[in-house]
């Protein structure tokens, strides 16, 4: 054992940070089974961060969280990465890595934890808008409505459907508080809350989440989850059964192996975590400038919607937020903060000479940033379809592009250009109205 030099408690090599280090591993190759990494161009970043995960699994160390952070940053910059957990992957990484080279491991843990927190409380703010409230087009009645199809023993249409938005942001904002105290209670909470999230929609964020999370576990936390593994496996056991089984039975069988077991998985933790109940310490340790610095930059880059600056890797998503001139509606931010209208709006577009009306159709009504104007030459840049002609507006000035096709494309888009084309910033296939169900 030895001291930590910015005070605390002393780090065990099978304690804190090493505890967290692993578990950051296993969410990284949870986040390595999403769907995105079977595209073409995605396999080098996933072999990238595999090595790096198994790297932490056997020692963690600077050079595991640095290929980690290479791999999450590859596909953000250069694969149309749209996911916050990629994002929050990064950082994390970026955390553990110079935690390591500066021998600051407190630091690293308490930088982790307030990302954590800090991605839940951005969560909460986004959904504090207008279109999450309406249960006719709300992000959590469209999760509600999977659910379903997923287990058809729920309520089809349930009379609490307004209340779901309202619980949502509750439950949160409690896992942000939870998180920034270091609460015991969070683990139940997070589990309970993301295990539907885990069947449907999100099926690795749980595992990033919980990775965050790990960073939060005091030494006497610590100490009774693992006496508890030790003398009480029956309730993991009896934990993951139970979950399994509701699963099986409420879906009508097994849909998905791979989802079962991470739902038996959820139900393990949550198993060992109740067991574990009234493990809370007495005096919290504070929190290290490091944590600070940390939640204040994750912050700034959560309210870049806002200034029109981002969407995607934001927390946003599941929110129904719009921030494009004519829609916004937050509850909480005012529009006046927003710098500039980012999106490209195309009022005219033409194909050859007149060719695909329904594809022009759709491109005029759709809001468009620079990243979707590099895939559509990709795909729509054949003879028979040139020259594509739009017309239409960007950051407040109208603009004619005589030809998508054209190498010199982006010089009729002033600015266009310093947007990396693998670099997914706003939402694909937004529509111009303002009423669209389920906007994430």
């Amino acid at each position: 054992m030895r001291r930590n030099t910015q005070g605390g408690a002393a780090f065990d090599p099978a304690g804190g940070f090493a505890l967290w280090a692993r578990a950051f591993a296993l969410g990284s190759l949870v986040h390595l089974t999403l769907p995105d990494f079977e595209g073409a161009g995605w396999t080098p970043p996933a072999v990238v961060g595999a090595v790096g995960a198994v790297a932490l699994l056997v020692r963690p160390g600077a050079l595991g969280f640095a290929a980690c952070a290479a791999s999450t940053l590859w596909t953000l910059l250069y694969l149309r990465d749209v996911l916050t957990q990629s994002a929050l992957l990064t950082a994390m990484a970026l955390a553990g890595a110079l935690a390591v080279l500066l021998d600051r491991r407190r630091a690293g843990l308490d930088a982790v934890r307030w990302l954590t927190a800090g991605t839940y409380g951005l969560a909460a703010l986004h959904k504090l808008n207008t279109g999450f409230f309406d249960p006719e087009i709300s992000c959590a009645t469209h999760a509600w409505d999977v659910m379903v199809a997923r287990w058809p023993v729920l309520p089809a249409d349930p009379a609490f459907a307004p209340g779901l938005a309202w619980a949502t942001v509750a439950v949160e904002v409690g896992l942000a508080v939870g998180a920034a105290r270091r609460a015991p209670w969070v683990w139940p909470l997070a589990l309970v809350f993301h295990l539907p999230l885990t069947a449907t929609l999100a099926p690795a964020f749980e595992a990033v989440m919980l990775a965050g999370l790990a960073a939060t576990l005091t030494p006497r936390q610590r100490a009774r989850l693992r006496r508890v593994g030790r003398d009480g496996r029956r309730w993991i056991a009896l934990g993951a059964l139970a979950v399994g089984a509701a699963d099986v039975a409420a879906a009508g069988g097994v849909p998905s192996v791979a989802v079962l077991l991470k739902l038996m998985a959820t139900g393990g933790l949550l198993g060992w975590t109740l067991a574990a109940g009234g493990f809370r310490d007495l005096r919290p340790r504070g929190t290290h400038r490091a944590g600070w610095v940390a939640l204040g930059l994750w912050v700034l880059n959560g309210l870049t919607p806002y200034l029109g600056l981002q969407y995607q890797h934001s927390a946003a998503m599941l929110s129904n937020l719009r921030v494009d001139a004519g829609c916004h509606n937050s509850l909480v931010v005012p529009e006046a903060l927003r710098l500039r209208d980012p999106y490209i709006r195309i009022d005219r577009a033409r194909f050859a000479d007149g060719q695909r009306p329904a594809r022009a159709a759709v491109v005029q009504d759709t809001l468009w940033h620079v990243a979707a104007l590099h895939t559509m030459r990709r795909n729509w840049c054949v003879d028979h379809l040139r020259p594509i002609r739009f017309e239409g507006a960007w950051r407040g000035r109208g603009f004619t592009l005589p030809d998508l096709c054209a190498e010199d494309w982006l010089a009729h888009l002033p600015g266009a250009a310093a947007y990396p084309a693998g670099l997914q910033l706003f939402q694909k296939n937004l529509r111009r109205r303002c009423d669209p169900p389920c906007v994430h």
